[in-house]
């Protein structure tokens, strides 16, 4: 396939909290190890809104701005040298332009303590790289997310192809969906005895709705989940969460958190959920998951993936000891997306994925519209589509 190389690229960088401009960087070159990638679609992430907010200002001790988002990425290879053709592709299939691809966030060094006991998703002491998060764009060769026209792919990148049935805005939630495949797993190994860990026909609730929230409580669903319960403050995204896992929605903006966690408990028994899934993004929201889950129950803790400088006061023995909990803190997306994409793949027909994306910006209107993120009552999953026309 050939391509007909432009001279520069367009991408929206963020320079501060709240400052996006757009940019022209010259197209990127490649070697025999590296690739350079189309992009034909790139998520927004909850963490891309804590650095738009200021929230989040630093990554390994050094500033994030000014930066070029975006590390949901799905593209198109349009060239790849040779050697990476043959070893960038996870399951080791041979790539080639045209090849639709999803990106691995992380780029690890192979070589401390973690990478060589096989800790395989955010644990590594000297990581390389991270799209869409740093280096930062004024380090070459700049392109390095997905709110561009394409990308620069980096030696000992993971990359795995896309199904060709499978449709771009369905493959682009892989990354988010990786989070939630590995984090029902680790909350599946019950010890029957006690009737401990998640399993078919067991209750699940779900506390914030974004789209984290919302993948979260699809693959409960798929892994058999019972009484599926969502909270949030947005009745935008409580009416995706209910077209597609929850049988009851409670909008916490107008439920106080005692009245909430009463009502979940009258709808479980009187005891609480099985399992308990944060994803609010909120200190304040991880105690409540504690207070609500039932006693020998499991917490999920995902969505308090940025230090906002906020703590609660957790009683320890009250809270996790005297009720015997689980707790799993987020695995992140893990290295392998294969099986993620298969289940992607195989329950796309009874599952209408797409319609939490609320918003497909291109670049121009992303300059703009990047806030319209922190805006919860207007969007649930906003895609970035660089070449849109």
């Amino acid at each position: 396939m050939t391509h007909a190389t432009p001279q520069t690229v367009r991408a929206v960088a963020m320079t501060a909290p709240g400052k996006t401009e757009m940019r022209t960087y010259p197209y990127p070159t490649m070697d025999h190890d590296s690739a350079i990638l189309k992009v034909e679609m790139s998520g927004i992430c909850g963490t891309d809104r804590h650095i738009f907010k200021g929230e989040a200002t630093e990554l390994r001790g050094k500033s994030i701005y000014p930066y070029v988002g975006g590390h949901e990425v799905i593209g198109t290879i349009v060239e790849i040298g040779d050697n990476a053709a043959r070893t960038m592709d996870y399951d080791g299939q041979l790539l080639i332009p045209g090849d639709r691809v999803a990106i691995a966030v992380e780029v690890n060094c192979g070589d401390c303590w973690y990478c060589r006991n096989h800790y395989n998703n955010c644990t590594c002491e000297n990581q390389i790289q991270a799209y869409g998060l740093h280096p930062n764009c004024e380090t070459k060769p700049y392109l390095r997310g997905g709110f561009a026209e394409y990308m620069y792919i980096r030696p000992r990148t993971h990359l795995f192809k896309v199904p060709e049935e499978m449709p771009t805005d369905v493959a682009v939630l892989v990354e988010e969906m990786a989070v939630a495949f590995h984090a029902l797993a680790r909350a599946s190994v019950p010890f029957a005895p006690v009737n401990e860990g998640f399993g078919p026909g067991m209750s699940v609730a779900v506390l914030g709705n974004g789209p984290l929230g919302i993948l979260h409580g699809v693959m409960a669903r798929i892994q058999g989940a019972g009484l599926s319960i969502a909270t949030d403050l947005s009745d935008l995204r409580l009416g995706v969460a209910k077209n597609l896992y929850a049988d009851v929605t409670i909008n916490a903006s107008k439920v106080d958190v005692e009245e909430r966690i009463e009502r979940v408990k009258e709808m479980t028994e009187g005891v609480g959920p099985d399992l308990v899934i944060e994803s609010a993004g909120e200190p304040e929201a991880f105690l409540e998951a504690l207070r609500m889950v039932r006693k020998g129950g499991t917490v999920i803790e995902v969505g308090n993936w940025v230090d906002l400088g906020k703590t609660v006061p957790l009683d320890v023995m009250r809270h996790i000891n005297s009720k015997n909990l689980h707790i799993h803190s987020v695995f992140h997306c893990g290295t392998n997306w294969r099986p993620v994409l298969k289940v992607l793949q195989q329950q796309s027909n009874r599952y209408d994925f797409p319609s939490m994306i609320t918003h497909r910006m291109s670049l121009d209107e992303l300059v703009d519209g990047f806030g319209t993120v922190t805006k919860f009552d207007e969007c649930v999953k906003i895609e970035v589509v660089p070449h849109k026309a």
